[in-house]
Formats: C-alpha cells, structure tokens, sequence
C-alpha cells in the first residue's frame, strides 16, 4: 500500500478501522473456500450432480430475501446486535459445510449461509456509513472495497495451496476450509460485540429523543423505491452489475474460448489482471476519487466498459491469432477492471449519502439485492445468447447496456443536488429527509449554497407512503 493510502487510513476514525479490520480478516476467510463448493460437493464428497447446482440455487435465492430482512432489522434495532447475529449466522452456516454428506445437509447449509451471508455486506456499509464526514465515508467504501478483493484473492491462494497438498484426506483439507471461514465468521463477531460500544460511545452522543422517535418510525421499502433518485440508482447498480460482475465468469470466457481464439492459459491471465487491476486502482486512485463528481465517475465508468466490451468483441472474432486475441482481452479486461474498481465503492457512498437514517438499513439491503441480481441474471443471459452468432448478440449487447450506463452518469449531473454530488470533505454525514432530486419541486433556486438546498428541499417521508417491511 503507497504512503499516501496509508495516510488516508490514519485520517479514519477508530470505529472505520476497526471495521475495515475486521472485514480484512473475514474477506480472506471467504476467499479459502471461495472457488470449491461445486468441486467439493460433487467431487470430493461424490454427491449427485444436481445437489451442487441445487446448493448453489437455494444459497442465492435464500441471501435476496435474507438480505430484504437484515435491512429492515437494521432499522429498528442497534447495529452492535445485528452484526453479531449476522456473523454468527453466516459462520454457523459455512461451516456446516464441512459435514455436508449428503442432499438434506447441503441444502440446510445453503439455507443458513445464504441467510447470513446476505446480511454481511448490509451490515458493514451500515457501519461505514455512520462515519462522521462525507470524506471519509466516500473513502471507506474505497477502501473496504480494495481490502476485500485483496485478502479474498489471498485467501483463494491459500486454499487452493491448502486443498492441494495440505496434510490429511481430500475431504478432511476441504471441511478445514470450510471450518476455517467460520471461524473468521465467528472472530468477526465477537470483535464487534466487543468494540462497537466502546467505539460508539467514542464517537459521540447518542441521537435526540426527536431523532431516536424519528428512526423508530415504520417504514417499508416502498417508502425506499418511492425515492426516484434511489430507485434508478439501484436499477443503474443492477445493469453494472451485470455487466461486470455477472460476465466476468459466465458470458466473458464463454465468448472468448468459444471459437478457440483465447485459450486457458489466456483465461488465467485475464482473471489475475482483473484482481491486480481492481485492487490498484482503489490503492492509486481511492482518495483521488473523491474529488471528482459521483456523475462523472458513473458516466466514465460507462465509457471504460463500453470501451472494454468492444475490445472483447474484437479479441473473441480473431479466430487463429491467440496471442493478439489474448493480449486484446486482457486490455478490455484491464479497463472493466478499472470501471469495476471505480463505480461500485461510489455508487455505495452516493445512495448512502442519499439515504434517510431511518431507511439506511433498508437501502443498504437493497443495494446487496441489486448487485445480487445483476450477478445472477448476467449468467443467465450468457447461457441465452452465448449460442446465438458465436456469442455476438450477448457482447453487442453489453455494449449498449454500457453506453446506457455512461449516459444515466451524464444525466445525473444536472439533477443530483451539488453536496451529493461532490460531498464537502468537511460535511457530517448524511442527514434525514434527504431530497428527491428527480423530483423538480426539490431543484434549488440558483444560487442556493449546497448544504442550504439539501436541507430545505422537501423530504421523500412527506410524501412517499409509510409502509411495514414484512
């Protein structure tokens, strides 16, 4: 890590350390059995080939509507007591991984790792958005994000070394693994339960009676969606989604070894630029970010994978030349690496920004769903028009879905508030009853200073309907 970066870490306050430590250990947790579970279930335990497929269907399934209650959890009661039970959830369920013999087994591993692993992600941006200044939580999100695909990719090291030619029988290496990553779960939670109070009390005094009454207030996620600006950026946060994350291990290699102008060994290559890319953009660039507008970044992000998208287009169609095809995939995958790297931790800290603190769990819940299903439906449309053409339709496709992208980033630029935006580096954190920017009645007068526009545009809460989550 540069000596700035690790400048930029010391500006965070104990309670954003501790966080970011924390989910350093439980990211490389999650890494050692990251790759296995189809190999490990299938292979090393010889079920049938149906239960990892199976497994894997009932795990996501379970995280999107697990997810939807740790936000609405999270809205009603303490952080402290949530995370800790989400750890512990998703340690309970990991690990019960490692005696998965058989069908019943598997799926009720599945059941409750997708429950608690869904509230994970939740739980931590909760936690990083309570940072006392704008600044540092734009450069939470950065670096939670450069920190978990750094001790992931460590971690995958460690447990393919480990899986390999670790002491013991197949089986008994992969349930280690296994037992390892709850573990760090485990060690997770009880590191918050312990260091949230202090911290918390550390941080400053605890909210007003008007506020504590505000935030106990009941509210659905149609009070949520009925925030316009929140609404496109989730459905924006989806299509990235998509287009990076859901292609990168179905609808990318699918194309580029179907005609045989990538090989394996080329395959490799373009996976290891995209952890290396990922992690160095947020190291070089992290801090630099946050001083560009949050629509720049979404519109250039959208040019990068239009860009990347094209030059993938071109390395799958150069039948016979490998090498070239190679050399023009990893550069297409270099500049999705680098959108990746860029969108998501600012993305996360513009939706937060723009969050009410009462609806703050729910958002953050919604964001893992979005990103759930972009994950989720990219395959799925890799395996419906992967056989069309040679694959072309699925990679024009993508294009397109990129220059979208880049032109909702450009539109975005006249209708969100100038503080959300560009956060002040000194601004507190996100306040209640944060506008509608899409909403013409919320646009201030020109003129009007960024914070005073915030403050006085109507809130979504006087109009949008109050509803009970389930």
């Amino acid at each position: 890590m540069s000596v700035n970066s690790l400048a930029v870490v010391r500006e965070f306050s104990p309670r954003t350390r501790a966080v970011l430590a924390v989910n350093a250990v439980n990211s490389f947790g999650g890494g050692l059995v990251l790759p296995f579970l189809w190999i490990y279930l299938g292979e090393i335990r010889g079920l049938a080939a149906w239960i990892p497929a199976a497994t894997l269907a009932v795990q996501a399934g379970t995280a999107v509507f697990g997810g939807l209650a740790w936000g609405a959890v999270l809205d009603r009661l303490a952080p402290r007591s949530v995370v800790t039970l989400v750890m512990c959830v998703a340690g309970a369920g990991t690990g019960l991984y490692a005696f998965a013999t058989s069908a019943p087994t598997a799926l009720t591993a599945a059941v409750v790792y997708g429950l608690g692993i869904s509230g994970v992600g939740t739980v931590l941006r909760f936690l990083y958005a309570g940072a006392a200044t704008a600044r540092e939580r734009g450069l939470a999100f950065s670096a939670d994000y450069a920190v978990f695909n750094a001790m992931t990719g460590l971690g995958v090291l460690v447990g393919g070394l480990v899986a390999a030619s670790g002491p013991g029988s197949d089986a008994a290496r992969f349930a280690a693994l296994y037992l390892a990553d709850g573990c760090t779960f485990l060690a997770a939670g009880a590191a918050f339960f312990l260091l949230l109070p202090r911290l918390d009390r550390a941080t400053g005094p605890s909210a007003t009676p008007a506020e504590a009454g505000t935030a106990r207030r009941r509210v659905g996620y149609r009070e949520v969606l009925g925030q316009r600006t929140i609404a496109v950026l989730l459905a924006t946060l989806t299509l990235c989604s998509l287009v990076s994350y859901g292609q990168l291990r179905s609808g990318l290699p699918g194309y580029l070894t179907a005609g045989g102008a990538v090989g394996p060994e080329g395959l490799s290559g373009t996976f290891a630029v995209n952890i290396v890319v990922a992690v160095l953009t947020q190291v070089l660039l992290g801090e630099r970010i946050q001083r560009i507008r949050r629509s720049t970044v979404l519109a250039t992000t959208g040019a990068l994978w239009t860009a990347a998208w094209a030059l993938v287009l071109v390395a799958g169609r150069q039948h016979g030349a490998t090498a070239t095809a190679t050399v023009t995939a990893m550069a297409g995958v270099l500049l999705l690496s680098v959108g990746e790297a860029l969108v998501f931790p600012v993305i996360t800290g513009l939706l937060n920004d723009l969050a009410e603190e009462r609806t703050r769990g729910r958002v953050n819940a919604m964001l893992s769903v979005a990103v759930s299903t972009g994950s989720v439906a990219g395959p799925l449309l890799a395996g419906a028009t992967l056989p069309l053409a040679g694959g072309l339709p699925l990679v024009v496709s993508l294009i397109a879905v990129c220059a979208a992208v880049a032109l909702v980033g450009t539109a975005f630029r006249g209708v969100l508030p100038p503080a959300a935006d560009l956060p002040d580096p000194a601004d507190t954190a996100a306040q209640d009853g944060n506008p509608d920017p899409l909403d013409a009645r919320t646009v201030a007068p020109e003129g009007t200073p960024a914070a005073d526009a915030v403050a006085t545009a109507p809130s979504a809460k006087d109009s949008a309907p109050v509803t009970t989550a389930p």
